[in-house]
């Protein structure tokens, strides 16, 4: 089976995969680059005596089509073959090596300019298109072997960390219910009456129960009755693998900061009847607003993309928030770390409630509660 290679990422590198895989068909440990980059190469790239021969020949490496999206011309040839006549000593053969595909018309040219150099009593001339250059990395096992270690020449580790939209700032316009809560303290006749009054909350008034305040989005009750959370906010994270290579054991590390809020994550049951079992991959530490998302599938290949468990949270007031996620992504090989962003315009809906108490004295708050529907 004939095997397929992504090209290298740029010129540079092309040139490195030449003098490795040369060096090895010439057997020439000696192979060099000629110069540096800015100097005048007299139309050689890289050279080296091959084993057996006496005289030096060279390498004239063309990134064509994915760098400068051109491509080779019988112009450009004639050009480099008179520039390589002035290289020191004189040159036995010249290779042009390059990026572009094959191209029959071109490969007739370089027979007959490679004729005519020699009856000229000049080096040879000879074309390795990119097919060609896979046939020799396929023939040449020293050079296969490190191509493939570095996936296809140059190892790149790197992933992309979004919201499961796709964005790296996302708005949200929660309602909270503003409840102004004033108490009256319940006056009574008896003074032995004051010794026995209840120490209780009073019923329909549990302002700060969990449901009063929770971030979850949805509850469920008996008979298919569910409501809906105005107040949370929900997200998850989307990590994307952008790299050329598989992140082995990775874990995405965050913490939330710059506002007041509270945060759990999201409850998976879909029924007031789901008894759940569901694993949970996102642990969050709600005092600290700290979480990390660790989930079982350890290898994330390449283009892949995987979504975190959903993350809800609501404010504690009505100010507006600029919430900064700041995110780490570390793994085997790799670790990565950014920011994301959420904005939060939180709107308010006024509620005026009193209550008369033998369990509190006078007075006023403001408690923020959930907005159910």
């Amino acid at each position: 089976m004939k095997k397929q290679f992504a090209k290298p990422e740029n010129w540079q590198d092309f040139e490195s995969l030449c003098k490795i895989l040369w060096g090895e068909i010439w057997d020439c440990s000696e192979i060099k680059k000629n110069g540096r980059s800015g100097q005048e190469q007299h139309g050689v790239d890289i050279y080296g005596v091959p084993q057996g021969e006496s005289k030096y020949f060279g390498i004239q490496c063309k990134g064509k089509d994915d760098y400068t999206k051109s491509k080779l011309t019988s112009k450009e040839i004639d050009e480099e073959v008179k520039k390589a006549k002035n290289f020191k000593p004189v040159l036995k053969k010249l290779y042009f090596a390059t990026t572009a595909n094959k191209d029959s018309v071109l490969e007739e040219y370089i027979r007959e300019k490679d004729l005519l150099n020699r009856d000229e009593g000049s080096f040879e001339i000879h074309l390795f298109s990119w097919e060609d250059i896979v046939d020799l990395i396929d023939e040449n096992k020293r050079t296969y072997d490190w191509y493939i270690k570095n996936i296809n020449f140059k190892t790149s580790f790197n992933a992309e960390i979004l919201f499961e939209n796709g964005k790296s700032t996302l708005n949200f316009s929660p309602v909270l219910v503003k409840n102004t809560v004033t108490y009256k303290l319940e006056k009574f006749s008896s003074p032995l009456l004051l010794g026995t009054s209840n120490e209780e909350s009073p019923p329909d008034h549990d302002f700060k129960s969990k449901q009063a305040t929770e971030p979850q989005p949805v509850r469920f009750f008996m008979y298919d009755k569910e409501l809906f959370n105005k107040s949370s906010c929900v997200f998850a994270f989307k990590i994307k693998n952008i790299g050329n290579t598989a992140i082995k054991n990775y874990k995405l590390y965050f913490e939330i900061s710059g506002g007041d809020i509270q945060i759990d994550t999201v409850d998976k049951n879909t029924s007031f009847f789901d008894l759940g079992g569901y694993n949970y991959y996102t642990k969050i530490n709600k005092e600290t607003l700290r979480g990390v998302f660790d989930p079982d599938e350890r290898i994330l290949v390449q283009k892949d993309t995987i979504i975190s468990d959903k993350i809800c949270f609501r404010p504690n007031n009505e100010i507006p928030m600029s919430l900064t996620v700041k995110w780490s992504l570390v793994s085997e090989d790799f670790d990565c770390d950014g920011f994301l962003s959420i904005k939060l315009e939180t709107q308010t809906i006024e509620k005026e409630t009193i209550i008369t108490n033998s369990w509190k004295q006078d007075g006023q708050e403001t408690i923020y509660q959930n907005y159910w529907q």
